[in-house]
């Protein structure tokens, strides 16, 4: 509950204005905003490495089926260049009368026997006429037949696909010419089947388990696949709208994207020079991406915690900020309101937060201490100021009735003089008058002393509460010296500030100058570019935060003056205190003085009126010294009435000063009710 009041008038700070807030903000940017680039950096880079490499592996992987394919097809016609470049060949298609056709099938049996896979090769004339084949088959004229016609022209063909008559399979027959000695003349073809249900298999073999495999051949008809087999009775698979072939009619190979979802595929294609045949490789883009995405996704998990971390640190370091500062407002609000209210958190810090904390406690206690002091002093000088003025109320009305009765002695001296010469007759009324006179100086010396002892008393208090005043001004001395210090290490605590607007100017250009480096980078430093901007941003956020910081420095510090100002008002009301004092003792020391002199003169007064009745019965024999007397006695009262008006200008002085003291006290008083 008392900690609910005590924080209960501390006005609220917006949540957007807040010192705090500006911290957690720009730290939790600082590291935020680079940690995320970066992780978009690091994914984006990820992924498109993992793009990079799935598509270099897809193309390679479509190169390495091409050359499998070609190995194939180049090893037949290697076979087919070997038997019709061979001399035995040219003489047997050049010369007809001198064939021996069994020599011929034998040679064509054993350069057929690596392949058996039943395809034969087959030797034709310049006519078409096939003259021999390895398998006994029936001749035909192939004359009509577009791999017959190119290779007579001179250059080795791969035929289109086309379907076996022998085996009813689905082939293309590589063919080669077979030259005269000259080697520039063709006189004959030789040609050799090629099964492309061995192409199936070949795929299958090639390729992963997350991709397939295709060939078509140049009109974009699709001669083997990874997946299925192509037997001669299925219908035609035609993929030439397929982007892969329109994009080979422009370049030989590539690699590209199609596809949504999870049939969204890499697809490599190779297209053969020698037979324009495309070798086409797809890989399932998510499959193949799996690892770059979860080292991807990993990336961003740790980016996550990190910025989580990096938030709760700023939380961290911006409460550790402004908590002193917190608690050093909230005690100098209820200063403000006149209440000492020490700060019980940060004691136990070593840096300037808790060296500022520390003073500002001593100032708290050292000011409770002297407004304490101040109050008592002032309660003792209202307190004295009372004793004084009525000790003065009854002096006055003392002095008053020593001064009539001074009056009546000296009235009754003048007539004694003037009727010096019935004195015979009133001796009895002389020895009345001469009793009254002894009982009135008997009365005059006990007031006189009463006065002594009440002004010796008003003057011990005076001089007390001036060495009070005095304590006082030393203990305003000291609350000036803790604000002092308390200023100091604000000051230091501006000039760490300062250090920090510097930092950020600094950190600022070096954002400028990574700006400027990026933009001569060009494309390559776009990024770069990017995160120095934020880098900027975040310094010019910090150099505001610095003078967030250094304008509550500087209301801390108008504060702290404003306390020194208070206790220089509260020195210099001490100050005019002690003067009044001052001249308060020096009035009661000349009253002290006035008011012995009463004495000595009432001791006189008593003495002689002792010798009047000593000598009351010699009146007659003393009427020469009787007259001597009398003027004695009037000359006394005269100096004992003007000793009396005196004393009472005096008691009239000190019940002035009284007063002034009590107003003095009652505003002291006035002004401490503000301090609770």
């Amino acid at each position: 509950m008392a900690k609910k009041e005590e924080t209960s008038g501390v006005p609220k700070k917006n949540w957007k204005d807040s010192v705090k807030t500006s911290l957690i903000m720009t730290m939790s940017l600082l590291v935020a905003v680079p940690l995320i680039i970066s992780i978009i950096v690091s994914y984006t880079s990820s992924m498109s490495k993992g793009l990079e490499d799935a598509e270099y592996i897809n193309s390679k992987q479509s190169q390495i089926v091409e050359e499998a394919f070609l190995a194939q097809i180049q090893q037949q016609i290697r076979t087919i260049e070997a038997v019709a470049y061979s001399p035995f060949t040219i003489d047997y298609v050049k010369n007809a009368e001198a064939r021996d056709d069994d020599s011929m099938v034998a040679f064509l049996t054993k350069a057929n026997l690596i392949y058996n896979d039943g395809n034969a090769i087959v030797v034709s004339d310049s006519t078409g006429q096939q003259l021999a084949r390895d398998d006994g088959a029936k001749l035909s004229n192939v004359a009509e037949r577009e791999y017959f016609q190119e290779a007579i022209g001179g250059n080795s063909y791969i035929s289109e696909i086309m379907v076996s008559k022998a085996t009813g399979a689905r082939i293309i027959v590589p063919a080669v010419p077979v030259f005269d000695h000259d080697y520039t003349t063709p006189i004959g073809v030789v040609q050799r089947s090629y099964d492309l249900s061995d192409l199936h298999t070949l795929l299958k073999d090639n390729i992963t388990s997350n991709q397939r495999a295709f060939i078509t051949d140049r009109n974009g008809i699709v001669i083997a696949h990874s997946d299925y087999e192509i037997n001669a009775d299925d219908a035609e698979d035609n993929r030439s709208d397929r982007d892969f072939f329109k994009l080979a009619q422009s370049n030989s190979a590539g690699t590209y994207e199609t596809g949504k979802g999870n049939d969204k595929q890499i697809v490599s294609y190779r297209q053969e020079p020698s037979t324009g045949w495309i070798v086409v490789v797809s890989s399932n883009y998510n499959a193949t991406l799996a690892s770059a995405k979860k080292s991807a996704y990993f990336t961003v998990l740790i980016g996550v915690i990190m910025v989580v971390v990096a938030i709760i640190a700023s939380f961290k370091m911006a409460n550790s900020f402004t908590g002193p500062l917190n608690e050093v407002n909230k005690a100098l609000h209820h200063l403000s309101e006149g209440e000492f209210v020490p700060i019980e958190q940060f004691q136990g810090r070593k840096d300037e937060f808790g060296d500022m904390i520390t003073n500002t406690n001593s100032v708290l206690d050292v000011l409770s201490g002297i407004v304490k002091n101040i109050k008592d002093s002032a309660l003792s000088v209202h307190e004295s100021s009372v004793e004084l003025a009525d000790a003065a109320s009854q002096i006055s009305q003392t002095a008053d009735d020593v001064s009539n009765a001074v009056q009546e002695i000296a009235s009754g001296a003048t007539q004694q003089a003037d009727e010096i010469q019935s004195v015979t007759e009133s001796v009895g009324d002389i020895d009345v008058a001469t009793g009254n006179v002894q009982t009135s100086t008997d009365e005059l010396s006990g007031i006189a002393n009463r006065m002594q002892e009440v002004s010796t008393e008003s003057a011990q208090s005076l001089a007390d509460l001036q060495e009070s005043s005095r304590n006082m001004s030393d203990n305003i001395i000291q609350i000036s010296e803790k604000i002092g210090a308390t200023s100091k290490a604000v000051e230091n605590i501006n000039e760490k500030v300062e250090g920090i607007a510097s930092i950020a100017t600094q950190t600022n250009l070096l954002s400028l100058n990574a700006s400027i480096e990026a933009a001569r980078a060009g494309e390559a430093g776009k990024g770069f570019a990017v995160v120095a901007e934020e880098i900027g941003k975040l310094a010019e956020d910090s150099r505001q935060m610095a003078d967030d910081i250094r304008k509550e420095m500087d209301i801390l510090l108008e504060e702290s003056q404003a306390a020194v100002g208070m206790a220089s008002e509260v020195q210099k009301g001490n100050d005019e205190q002690q003067e009044v004092l001052g001249a308060t003792v020096q009035s009661v020391n000349a009253m002290i003085d006035d008011i012995s002199s009463t004495v000595e003169s009432a001791k006189s007064i008593e003495k002689d009126a002792g010798t009047c009745v000593s000598a009351k019965n010699v009146v007659s024999d003393a009427m020469s010294s009787l007259s001597a007397i009398s003027e004695e006695n009037a000359a006394s009262s005269e100096e004992t009435g003007a000793s009396m008006q005196e004393l009472s200008a005096t008691v009239t002085t000190l019940s002035a000063s009284a007063g002034s003291l009590k107003e003095i006290a009652d505003k002291l008083s006035a002004d401490m009710e503000f301090f609770k």
